[in-house]
């Protein structure tokens, strides 16, 4: 699979996990089911590849048939998730 890592894989040496070693950064990260630009397969493989390098990271999976710009839309349950994740970051 082709991961569209923007570029990330280069800091690793061409090992994703290795790009995001070290890294004290909490990741959510947010997927849409119908998202054809970077699908979920993606972003499960990313939130992998962080578990790998022991980062604090977050997945959340939407369905939703509206594509790749799902997240414009007004959706309480990913706005909920996106309130929840930030309510918990330490100051």
């Amino acid at each position: 699979m082709i991961i569209r890592d923007l570029g990330l894989t280069a800091h690793g040496g061409g090992d994703l996990a290795a790009a995001f070693a070290g890294t004290k950064t909490r990741f959510l990260l947010a997927s849409f089911t119908s998202d054809w630009l970077f699908p979920t397969s993606q972003s499960r493989a990313v939130a992998r590849a962080l578990n790998r390098a022991g980062a604090n990271v977050s997945f959340v999976e939407f369905p939703t048939d509206k594509g790749h710009d799902a997240f414009l839309l007004d959706d309480p349950r990913y706005h909920g998730a996106l309130r929840a994740y930030f309510e918990n970051i330490p100051l």
